[in-house]
């Protein structure tokens, strides 16, 4: 193997170890490749390239560091600008727009990360979704609202997309693009040129819109969801309605191919539930949410 094929070769190798480890075994993966060039130095013979390469690795294993929170936010603000162009633009009722960013603030209270500055937008598009972005900015559609029928399950939509702040999973896949992306370029930083970055949040924004979380993610937050409504004070079987319709009508509120069956959602939620107190009294509060979400859509 010469000096000129080497680390092409490598680059196919390390990036395959990252597809089957994940992003919970990059710096082990990291570890392990610096260690297979200081075993083997000849894998790579140009004392020059070798250097580039020890120095693009202790990047990655840098980059398994988490993100720190300014960052975070600074991401998900140019990502929800990004958002209100495409996902769908701001209902103009600001008493809809109140009460949902209320039972929105009050569940994320309940999460791993209660102290993050969650802003919470209802946008006019007529499709059943939501959207969660790094750094707190969680969106959900009038489609989806009008398809609801008690505070209750809005509190449970809104935990499933607050755990995916909480729990960082769009960081996660973020970062995993990011650390590809530094070890096929030797740990070269994201361009700060301004056209560059427009291009980061755009591939971003598409990969979390188009591809969506994979099913662990999913799992994690309708789990982690319920528990954070429960925990709010509200009735928990709030997911089971919208998982049922999805299983009849085939409409989900994300509809990626990398999402669970709702068949398999629905056990995993009822198995949360079975984990719960007695819930029975706790409110449903179908009449406030008529009042303040179903009359308003009208």
């Amino acid at each position: 193997m010469n000096a000129r094929t080497a680390p092409a070769t490598l680059v196919l190798v390390l990036t395959a170890l990252l597809a089957a480890v994940g992003c919970e075994g990059l710096e082990r993966t990291a570890t392990l490749a610096s260690d297979i060039l200081q075993e083997h130095p000849g894998l790579i013979e140009d004392e020059g390239d070798r250097a580039k390469w020890t120095a693009g690795l202790a990047a990655v294993r840098n980059m398994v560091d988490e993100i720190d929170t300014g960052e975070e936010i600074g991401m998900g603000q140019s990502l929800a600008v990004r958002a209100f162009a495409s996902f769908g633009r701001p209902h103009p009722d600001e008493r809809l727009q109140a009460y949902v960013a209320k039972v929105g603030r009050v569940v994320a209270q309940q999460s791993e990360r209660p102290s993050l500055p969650y802003s919470f937008a209802v946008v006019q598009n007529d499709e059943p979704n939501a959207l969660a972005l790094p750094g707190g900015y969680v969106f959900i559609s009038t489609g989806l609202l009008g398809r609801l029928k008690s505070e209750s399950e809005l509190a449970c939509i809104l935990g499933h997309e607050v755990c995916h702040v909480a729990q960082k999973h769009g960081i996660e896949i973020v970062g995993r693009d990011r650390r590809i992306a530094s070890l096929v370029d030797f740990g070269a930083a994201l361009d700060e040129d301004v056209a560059e970055y427009r291009q980061f949040i755009d591939l971003t924004y598409q990969k979390l819109t188009t591809e969506g979380y994979d099913r662990r993610y999913e799992w994690q937050a309708d789990e982690s969801g319920t528990r954070y409504a429960y925990r709010a004070g509200y009735h928990p079987e709030g997911l089971l309605p919208f998982l049922e319709a999805s299983r009849a009508t085939g409409v989900q509120m994300e509809r990626y191919k990398t999402h669970p069956d709702p068949a398999e959602r629905i056990a995993r939620v009822k198995g949360v539930l079975r984990s719960l107190g007695d819930y029975a009294g706790l409110p449903k509060l179908r009449d406030r949410y008529g009042r303040e979400v179903l009359d308003r859509l009208r």
